[in-house]
């Protein structure tokens, strides 16, 4: 295999790993700033839980991915909303 050499494929640089970076802090904050916030909270927790719970009880012919998909958007619902109701908990007990 002399002379020959393996496309590398995508190749990331460093700009694209800080534009990946900055909306990945973008989307945190967002989710901080809705978790301090209880009622939209629980509003956007149980919008996300009514449709994924229909598609894990009802819906028998989703597909595997759809499945898989709608436990990890009702898991992220149901936090959100037990959050909501609750309160965000402190971050230390003394």
């Amino acid at each position: 295999m002399a002379g020959h050499t393996a496309p590398i494929g995508f190749v990331i640089t460093t700009t694209h790993y800080a534009s990946r970076m900055a909306v990945m802090r973008r989307v945190r904050g967002v989710l901080l700033r809705l978790v301090k916030r209880r009622l939209p909270a629980m509003a956007l927790g149980a919008a996300l839980i009514v449709p994924s719970a229909w598609i894990e009880f009802v819906a028998n012919d989703a597909a595997w991915w759809l499945q898989g998909l709608a436990l990890v958007v009702g898991a992220t619902g149901l936090a959100l909303f037990w959050t909501g109701l609750t309160g965000p908990s402190p971050d230390w007990v003394e």
